[in-house]
């Protein structure tokens, strides 16, 4: 059974500007350097009008891990590629697909986000996913676990476009 992950977030940032960082390249790679881990990289960086797909590859040391998780990653530090795309539906509205895997560990992620324009000022972003991992006996407490650190990353993420954008703009 899958778990689910929510997250909501609102900003000071017209959705324009958040989705122009969340697509940068420098923005990216500096994003994966402040996150930490091993063997960050983006991947690829693809642009179709106004379409934005992109493949980050993050390291999760199994030192980091909790017991659990390290009887299902195994040896060696966790490689996690993550896919984005994003497209502009209409002014102060994007849409994106979000999925994530781990090299030889059956887990998956995937989601749906949108970012829009607030009525007010500034904007929303919407994650709505869930964590699927397909291990026997203990795949449902990994899959809490999965679920509890995506959304403690989310988090972290937003703090940083934030601060990113507070020094990049104007």
């Amino acid at each position: 059974m899958a778990r689910r992950i929510e997250h909501r977030s609102t900003s000071e940032w017209a959705s324009s500007q958040v989705h122009q960082a969340l697509i940068d390249i420098d923005y990216l790679r500096d994003r994966l350097a402040e996150l930490g881990g091993t063997r960050n990289e983006l991947v690829k960086h693809d642009v179709l009008g106004d379409a934005v797909r992109f493949q980050l590859r993050q390291g999760v040391s199994t030192e980091a891990l909790p017991p659990v998780a390290r009887t299902v990653a195994g040896a060696g530090d966790l490689v996690i590629d993550r896919t984005e795309s994003w497209r502009c539906e209409e002014p102060g509205h994007y849409n994106g697909e979000i999925a994530a895997e781990v090299a030889g560990v059956p887990c998956t992620i995937t989601g749906s986000m949108w970012l829009r324009d607030l009525p007010e000022a500034g904007s929303e972003f919407l994650v709505d996913g869930e964590v699927r991992v397909n291990v026997p006996f203990v795949g449902g407490r990994v899959e809490d676990l999965v679920a509890e650190q995506v959304q403690k990353l989310l988090a972290r993420e937003e703090q940083f476009t934030g601060e990113w954008l507070a020094k990049h703009s104007q």
